[in-house]
């Protein structure tokens, strides 16, 4: 599979014995379903799967119009309920969600400081 956001491929990485996402070989973002989204919230250092640059997952922000990976419809751009400073790309058709580098780790540590910065900052945009 192509990656939406940049010329890369999508690479299917896996953790542990049930986690299998699949990545970009060049910005490093993540796209996977839902429930496997939840099972690495849950699982300890599943982490290690968003291993790309915080850096280069911000430059992408801003690529907005892409299309699923998986069955080419228009994915929607989506804040999270909880941390409004995080993006994500949904499918409406298939579910998949793509993360830019840096940002699963960020949605999986909903931290004080996370609450401070989207009360002072406000959502994304």
């Amino acid at each position: 599979m192509d990656c939406p956001k940049c010329e890369g491929s999508l690479v299917n990485k896996t953790y542990g014995r049930k986690i299998t996402v699949a990545r970009c070989d060049g910005c490093s973002g993540l796209f996977c379903k839902p429930e496997v989204l939840m099972e690495m919230k849950e699982e300890w250092m599943s982490e290690i799967l968003d291993m790309g640059d915080r850096k280069v997952g911000k430059s992408l922000d801003s690529v907005r119009d892409i299309q699923c990976p998986e069955c080419a419809v228009a994915m929607n751009a989506e804040a999270d309920p909880k941390q409004t400073h995080i993006w994500y790309e949904e499918c409406p058709q298939c579910n998949g969600i793509f993360f830019d580098a840096g940002e699963f780790t960020d949605w999986k540590y909903d931290t004080f400081m996370d609450r401070l910065r989207d009360i002072f900052k406000g959502r994304a945009n």
